[in-house]
């Protein structure tokens, strides 16, 4: 079996989180004076790793450009507090991703979360949603290189010993698909998520599914 680690993605991945990315975004948008955001504005936010998230929310809520590093920093602690406080507000699980874990499990294969959300936050998600499913969680820390830059990967590699040929990335956007370009990293793309069949495509990945169970074919091979 040439793959040891699955490396899961959390929003719209393991996780159907836009909901509560939404409301509180809107929240912090609305606490600092500015407009809320279309859900589909969040669809295109949430691509971005933090550095830039809150940058592109304060211009998507009408923040002029000259004051936006002047309120950013309170922004994102405000919307960390809120996120924080009740990081499951909203979210659900997608159908069939939990028992497509236990069986990855049975044949001998570790699931880990890797995300671009704070480690906190993607910690506290990881133990209420998958306790028992998820055996590591590698959030967003300010000294490690986020989703998709080269080198993102590497704290995975080295805390599990394995090489780039023996993991697998699984996610729904093109940052899943390159953060594994990027890194020599095999990646499933999932169709549940928040990016279209038709645009995963154009960024080629090595595999694209639709529904979770059918990683497992993968697996096997």
């Amino acid at each position: 079996m040439k793959y040891k680690l699955c490396v899961w993605d959390l929003d719209g991945t393991l996780l159907h989180t836009l909901p509560t990315l939404h409301h509180f975004d809107n929240l912090s948008l609305k606490h600092f004076g500015f407009n809320e955001i279309t859900y589909d504005q969040n669809v295109i936010l949430i691509k971005y790793p933090i550095g830039e998230y809150y940058h592109h929310l304060l211009r998507m809520g009408g923040c002029d450009e000259e004051k936006i590093e002047g309120i950013v920093n309170d922004l994102i602690q405000y919307n960390f507090d809120l996120y924080n406080a009740d990081p499951t507000c909203k979210a659900e699980e997608f159908e069939g991703v939990r028992e497509t874990l236990i069986r990855i499990q049975e044949m001998g294969i570790e699931n880990v979360l890797f995300s671009n959300k704070f480690q906190e936050i993607s910690e506290k998600l990881a133990r209420h949603y998958y306790k028992d499913e998820i055996s590591a969680v590698y959030g967003q820390l300010p000294q490690y290189p986020s989703k998709p830059q080269v080198g993102c990967t590497d704290r995975i590699l080295k805390s599990t010993g394995l090489s780039a040929d023996e993991i697998l990335i699984i996610g729904d956007t093109e940052v899943d698909i390159l953060s594994a370009k990027n890194n020599h990293i095999d990646c499933v793309c999932a169709t549940w998520g928040y990016q279209t069949r038709d645009v995963l495509m154009k960024y080629e990945p090595d595999y694209i599914i639709d529904r979770p169970e059918e990683l497992l074919e993968i697996l096997r091979r």
